[in-house]
């Protein structure tokens, strides 16, 4: 009895539903014992997208189970199926595949007893995705648990009500989070300290008017009953269209900066007993000189009392006559003169009209206008130091007696000295000296970057630097000089360099001329060159013409080999005429024209005989070259002539390359070869003679193969120039 027309519509209908799904649908059948219990089961049909979805061809899975096709436990897909099959009831679980790396949704129905429809779904991207925003919920948690205070979220009310707050909380405030949302147990305006409450509320406010955010410091009070200052940043969060939603910012306390203000009073104690016990005489003098502060050993040095000094006398006032201009100089210009002592000698009068001779440090206080200064007592030092005096006086004596400049400057590059020959020489006099010289105008501009990094290496080495310059006069003219100089050192500290300055005008003069005689040598060396050149092109014309003038087909090939080996040496002359090195040419452009040359001399067209060049790049002199050139162009013509008879077609490869001292030469042909009888140990031809002879000419050594055409292999070293 055949099926109606409406049932074939039907499963025609399900068959396109079944092939057409997206989710992966397979058929299972259970197989059982003879006593009726369910041993195994096996897979009778797949849809297209359960072979798409596990990458297994349909043909490849039917007839196997789960264990085979996904790498899992066989045993527990079995209960499964036998428990649906009991029940009737269907069952849905996801679960990961090992054996294909793959999560999937599943869900298994009974159609009829023993057969099975399970239905996979694809929800691997799905588990990734709930993984990631696990991971990344954990790490924003993790983030803002560890943060140094409170992060929250809360709304505008008098409360501040907290719709969210950070771990930081208990840290901050002595609460947990908890205890301030939705103000369980307490507000956070509670914690606000009562003077602060208003001042907060205002100033976020008129922020939140504005749609600013707002930075704000205020003090709480913990669950311990401590005051802290905390520092809070936040902003309002607004809809679309303007409202305000709610508070987001973070709190953070800075207790311990505003604690560090009570800390500095106790640190203006702790120096002002560093300050009185320094074991110095030390000062502290306001923009006026006015001495505000004294200790007790300048109230030795002085004589006078701290209540007579401070805020009543001038430390200008404890100087003698002739010291003051100078040191009012330094007073008025330490700010803005990097060039200002900071240490010096004067002479000091103390309330017994005593004078002391005292070294004298200065120092800026920073961020104020006052200065620091201590006094050392170098009375007793005087007589050591005029001795040293009369010992710079004997080396100034002899610096003026030198036709050199000598001169010393300090770390400023300020000149404290220059001999009377140097200021002679760069057009100052004495009176520009003293008021003031820098090193840097004695040298051109261009060089004040050299100059800089020439002394930094010469004070920090030690070293005696030598220096070219190009020194500057005063009347604005130039003139090069070299540079001698030294570190100077006091009591183990760098103070200054001195140095040698030598005028090179005369060297130079000397040594421009030296130049300009070379270049007219060279200029004569070319001409040379070039002459011999038009002279050997004369020579090559003159065979060419003579060629003409003779029937005799051998005299004809005898002079037009002259003519070669004439040209090949023209050629030479022609390469060291426009060359920049008159003692050498480079090799490579010398064989490209020789061998050009060749091929047009023997009228060889470029597509009977091919020429191949493989050259490293080469410089040779011309003791060298000439030679070598002759015997490639010996070898050359002889491959030209002799190597490709009835037009034959062939290559020839010239090859040059060098090793350590020596070259290596090859020059070969795919010709017809050398005829067996020929001996190059015994040659009578004057070609081969010829390049016989000029191997040994440079020292060379010369092999020949045979078979396939001929090679000859030159080994050969550059030869020195002789006189």
């Amino acid at each position: 009895m055949s099926s109606s027309p409406n049932n074939n519509k039907k499963e025609d209908l399900y068959s396109k539903i079944y092939s057409s799904m997206n989710e992966g649908v397979a058929i299972h059948r259970i197989i059982f014992n003879n006593n009726n219990i369910p041993i195994n089961y096996e897979i009778i049909d797949v849809n297209p997208a359960f072979e798409e979805i596990l990458g297994i061809k349909r043909k490849e899975m039917l007839g196997k189970n789960c264990s085979e096709v996904f790498g899992t436990d066989n045993s527990t897909y079995l209960k499964l199926y036998s428990k649906v099959s009991q029940t009737g009831i269907p069952t849905h679980f996801e679960t990961y595949f090992e054996g294909i790396g793959k999560y999937f949704s599943i869900n298994v129905f009974s159609p009829s007893k023993g057969m099975f429809v399970t239905i996979f779904e694809d929800i691997t991207e799905r588990m990734k995705n709930e993984k990631a925003y696990i991971e990344n919920k954990r790490t924003l948690e993790t983030l803002i648990s560890n943060l140094p205070g409170v992060a929250y979220n809360c709304q505008n009310d008098p409360n501040w009500t907290m719709g969210f707050v950070s771990d930081g909380c208990f840290q901050l405030t002595g609460y947990h989070a908890e205890d301030l949302v939705n103000n369980k147990k307490i507000s956070y305006n509670d914690l606000i300290h009562p003077d602060d409450r208003q001042m907060v509320w205002d100033t976020i406010q008129t922020c939140l008017n504005e749609k600013k955010p707002f930075k704000i410091i205020y003090r709480i009070t913990t669950s311990d009953f401590k005051n802290k200052y905390v520092w809070e940043q936040g902003r309002g969060i607004f809809s679309s269209d303007g409202n305000l939603m709610a508070l987001e910012g973070f709190i953070t306390d800075i207790t311990h900066r505003i604690n560090g203000e009570e800390e500095i009073k106790k640190s203006e104690a702790y120096y002002r007993t560093i300050f009185e016990n320094t074991g110095t005489a030390t000062i502290i003098i306001e923009e006026n000189t006015t001495i505000s502060l004294a200790n007790s050993e300048f109230e030795k040095l002085s004589g006078y009392s701290k209540e007579e000094l401070e805020d009543k006398k001038s430390w200008i006032d404890l100087l003698v006559e002739d010291e003051i201009e100078k040191v009012m100089n330094y007073h008025n210009t330490r700010r803005s003169k990097k060039s200002t002592p900071k240490n010096y000698e004067i002479k000091f009068v103390n309330k017994d009209s005593e004078i002391r001779y005292v070294y004298v440090t200065v120092a800026l206080l920073p961020y104020t206008q006052k200065r620091l200064i201590s006094f050392l007592d170098i009375t007793d030092k005087k007589e050591s130091r005029k001795a040293l005096n009369e010992s710079q006086k004997k080396y100034r004596d002899l610096a003026e007696l030198l036709p050199q400049t000598i001169f010393e400057c300090n770390l400023e590059g300020n000149i404290t000295f220059i001999n009377q020959i140097g200021l002679k020489i760069f057009g100052y006099t004495q009176e520009d000296l003293d008021t003031g010289l820098s090193v840097f105008k004695l040298v051109d501009p261009k060089d004040h970057l050299k100059v800089i990094e020439d002394a930094h290496r010469c004070l920090s080495m030690g070293a005696v630097s030598i220096e070219e310059y190009n020194a500057l006069k005063k009347d604005g003219s130039y003139f090069p000089i070299l540079e001698y100089s030294n570190s100077i050192k006091q009591y183990g500290k760098v103070v200054g360099y001195r140095g040698v300055i030598v005028d090179l005008s005369d060297i130079k003069n000397v040594e421009n001329n030296l130049k300009a005689s070379l270049n007219e040598k060279e200029i004569l060396v070319m001409e040379i060159h070039h002459r011999v050149k038009n002279n050997m092109q004369i020579i090559s014309s003159l065979l060419n013409l003579q060629t003409k003038y003779v029937d005799d087909e051998e005299a004809v090939n005898i002079l037009k080999e002259s003519q070669n080996r004439v040209r090949s040496m023209a050629i030479i002359h022609e390469k060291l005429y426009h060359s920049k090195n008159l003692t050498k040419i480079n090799f490579v452009d010398y064989i490209q024209s020789l061998v050009l040359n060749l091929f047009y001399s023997y009228n060889i067209k470029e597509t009977q005989i091919k020429a191949t060049l493989k050259l490293e790049n080469i410089c040779l002199n011309m003791e060298t070259a000439v030679p070598c050139g002759l015997i490639i162009s010996e070898l050359i013509s002889n491959s030209l002539k002799y190597a490709f008879p009835n037009d034959m077609n062939g290559e020839i490869i010239v090859s040059l390359k060098s090793e350590k001292d020596k070259y290596h030469l090859c020059i070969s042909d795919n010709g017809i070869g050398l005829p067996e009888d020929i001996n190059f140990n015994n040659i009578r031809t004057l070609g081969l003679l010829l390049v016989n002879t000029l191997t040994e000419q440079i020292d060379g050594e010369i092999t020949i193969q045979r078979g396939h055409g001929t090679k000859y292999k030159i080994m050969f070293k550059e030869q020195e120039y002789k006189e």
